[in-house]
């Protein structure tokens, strides 16, 4: 398995938040696009990502994807896999889990933006809900 980025980013800030998932070992969270954790998957993990990323993969690459941004209050989605030129989900939401990508698709973003959720509260515990990447930059 390749390496699979998750990344939601806003207006202000390009990939204030990413997970990175390698080979369905390793997961790390990236903010604004310096690694900030870095750990094993775990066996449950590896059990609800791994037939996800696989059907995923078998899913065709775009040709070509037009960007979308999130707009002043919403956030831009991506779903990329390593090797391609293309990212094979880009998306505007003004909620998450975000959807609209085929079902497929769809599954995959609510489980690894679950588990971007749970690794940035983890991280910081006052973040309980989403932190918004424009709320990043005026906490700094």
């Amino acid at each position: 398995m390749r390496m699979v980025t998750y990344e939601r980013s806003g207006r202000t800030n390009t990939g204030a938040q990413a997970l990175r998932v390698e080979g369905l070992k390793l997961l790390k969270v990236l903010e604004q696009g310096e690694v900030v954790t870095e750990r094993a998957l775990t066996d449950d993990e590896v059990l609800k990502l791994g037939p996800l990323l696989e059907a995923a993969a078998r899913e065709p690459a775009p040709a070509v994807l037009l960007p979308r941004a999130g707009g002043p209050n919403g956030l831009a989605v991506t779903l990329a896999f390593e090797d391609e030129e293309t990212p094979r989900v880009r998306l505007a939401t003004h909620g998450l889990p975000a959807h609209g990508a085929g079902p497929v698709y769809d599954a995959l973003l609510v489980e690894m933006d679950a588990l971007l959720t749970q690794e940035l509260h983890a991280r910081a515990p006052r973040h309980a809900h989403v932190v918004w990447p424009h709320e990043l930059r005026e906490e700094e």
